[in-house]
């Protein structure tokens, strides 16, 4: 889960972690000996590698239980209370990085005194409209700062996701709350009421979930395919080739290193990928969208908790019945293999991180 175009762990997940590494007031290029700009600190490496693992094991184990008819296969190879379990235990994980890490970004801020370069300020507004002008043809595409106005979108829609997650994950693991006494005579002793907020939490889990696994596909794709292929190692090893930072980030650049010619292609950019491939790429990233979607909206929209009469589900789910089940079940597994992919690539990038090999 490299990162130069970066959103999650979330993220975010994209150059997605927040920056810290250029907080403090020295100017000063940090190139180390062969030409290399530090682009993230190591707190953010690791940060970043312990968030996005946790991810890539939290929807390991989240996706059986919420489709347990196309993924429970997993519940019997390592059972029903272990996947809960390593679901919990990686939740605790991911809550308590993420918040290690936000007081980290605040007390770093303090010190300098100034905002972190992932804040979204007017000049974003600024370049977003600068860059559609681009695509249109009219005009050049806008120099970007150290974090594209993309990124910062992608990095704090990773934060407002992963807030949701833990805070919804919080209630549903001490689902109790519903159930007791107190809450319920707090709501007037309506019963029916409390199943309904706690469908209401459990459908708002599950639909953030699997809207940032979008989010994290997208993110993928343009760190691994488009932007450094097949493998990023810039989220692992924390530099970039000055050529590269001048291509791709040119103020942030020439703030680091001072003026620069034109901005040209480094040689970090081959191998590339061939036109078909990013055709065939693109594609399948969209229809996994779609299925993401569909499923989402019989997944967690209209399918009720059926552990009251008074709460009616669907008379036929497409998701586990007819033709269109056999879709789900194959897309579904395949989003299973991917995730299992990405999480060996984080573990093998911060193996090699952890060796000195980058």
């Amino acid at each position: 889960m490299a990162t130069e175009t970066d959103r999650t762990p979330v993220d975010g997940l994209t150059d997605t972690a927040t920056d810290v590494s250029d907080v403090s007031d020295a100017p000063e290029a940090d190139v180390d000996s062969d030409g290399r700009l530090e682009r993230f600190s190591s707190v953010q490496v690791y940060v970043h590698g312990t968030i996005a693992l946790s991810i890539f094991v939290l929807y390991l184990t989240g996706l059986p239980m919420t489709f347990n008819e196309h993924l429970g296969w997993l519940f019997s190879v390592f059972t029903y209370e272990h996947v809960v379990l390593v679901h919990v235990a990686f939740g605790v994980v991911l809550i308590a990085v993420g918040t290690y890490y936000l007081l980290y970004l605040a007390l770093t801020a303090l010190l300098a005194g100034r905002l972190l370069d992932s804040f979204p300020t007017l000049g974003d507004v600024r370049e977003s409209l600068a860059y559609v002008t681009y695509l249109f043809g009219r005009g050049e595409k806008p120099a970007a700062k150290k974090y594209t106005w993309l990124q910062k979108a992608e990095i704090w829609v990773l934060a407002v996701e992963l807030f949701l997650l833990s805070a919804t994950g919080l209630l549903l693991w001490y689902r109790g709350v519903f159930a007791s006494p107190e809450f319920r005579a707090a709501l007037g002793a309506n019963e029916a009421l409390a199943d309904v907020l706690l469908l209401m939490v459990r459908d708002v889990h599950v639909v953030v979930a699997l809207t940032m696994l979008m989010g994290i596909s997208f993110h993928l794709y343009m760190v691994n395919v488009k932007e450094r292929f097949p493998f990023n190692k810039t989220m692992f090893s924390g530099t970039v080739s000055a050529d590269r930072a001048r291509h791709h980030w040119a103020e942030w650049a020439d703030e680091e290193l001072g003026e620069t010619e034109t901005p040209h292609e480094s040689s970090e950019d081959r191998p590339v990928p061939s036109s078909r491939f990013l055709t065939v790429t693109g594609l399948s990233l969209l229809a996994f969208f779609a299925l993401v979607l569909i499923a989402t909206l019989f997944a967690a929209v209209l399918s009720p908790l059926p552990t009251r009469e008074y709460l009616i589900a669907l008379p036929a789910d497409p998701v586990t019945h007819g033709v269109a089940s056999i879709v789900f079940f194959v897309g579904l597994n395949a989003a299973v293999v991917l995730i299992l992919a990405g999480a060996a690539a984080i573990c093998y990038g911060m193996i090699q991180r952890l060796r000195g090999e980058l």
